[in-house]
């Protein structure tokens, strides 16, 4: 396969967003009984990708409604003191994703050789543009060719039309395209549908149900794969 085209992810794939998370969750864990680590995994896993993305994907932005689940899960009554809290870390560590990031260390070493090989696109959701934007304050330059987003692409990410719009937009086919991502639902298995080439980024050592394609350790492991014979 010839590679024209790198769609990078943010979240998890160049940044350490996890750790954002499960910082920002200790103070509504404790109410909970729970470290922050077991209230985010509860949050993404359990509700967020096991819940709502299958059953409810027209909740997907409504975090009181995750809250809510959260309490079934735990076979607690609801409190919306606590709720309001989660949603609170939430909304903050989101935003400290790109005010005050804390990038993988293969990041920028990826982003350098990759820009000289491969034109690049950021396809990631929410907060497309001051991701972007964060990429290019503490790499020093713009490596992004075209920045995709709920801003311009207008479809969830979980879907095969977002890669679709993600390639209109790029100006890209499909079989020169390649998806690099952490996340089987957001940036594996739709890209796949939707005719890219896709490396899995499985930093945590995943095992997964079927068949995925590809798959790297980080970002080092990525280039090996992509780089020419």
């Amino acid at each position: 396969m010839k590679v024209r085209h790198l769609f990078v992810d943010y979240d998890n794939t160049l940044h350490d967003s996890d750790a954002k998370f499960i910082r920002h969750f200790h103070r509504p864990a404790l109410a909970l009984g729970l470290t922050g680590q077991q209230l985010w995994r509860l949050y993404l896993f359990e509700v967020h990708r096991g819940i709502v993305h299958r059953y409810h994907p027209e909740r997907h932005d409504d975090k009181e409604f995750h809250c809510l689940l959260i309490f079934q899960r735990l076979g607690r009554p609801y409190d919306r003191g606590t709720a309001s809290l989660l949603v609170s870390a939430f909304e903050k560590a989101m935003e400290e994703c790109w005010r005050d990031p804390t990038f993988f260390p293969d990041a920028f070493p990826f982003l350098e050789e990759a820009s000289r090989r491969w034109e690049l696109h950021l396809a990631t959701s929410e907060n497309a543009l001051q991701k972007a934007l964060c990429v290019e304050r503490v790499g020093g330059r713009r490596y992004f060719s075209s920045v995709l987003g709920d801003h311009n692409v207008g479809v969830r990410k979980t879907e095969k039309e977002y890669y679709l719009r993600a390639l209109e937009l790029a100006g890209a086919r499909p079989e020169e395209s390649v998806m690099v991502g952490d996340s089987l639902t957001h940036d594996i298995l739709p890209a796949r549908r939707a005719g890219l080439g896709t490396v899995w980024v499985n930093r945590k050592g995943e095992r997964p149900e079927g068949e995925v394609g590809p798959e790297a350790r980080d970002l080092r492991e990525v280039l090996e794969f992509l780089r020419d014979p």
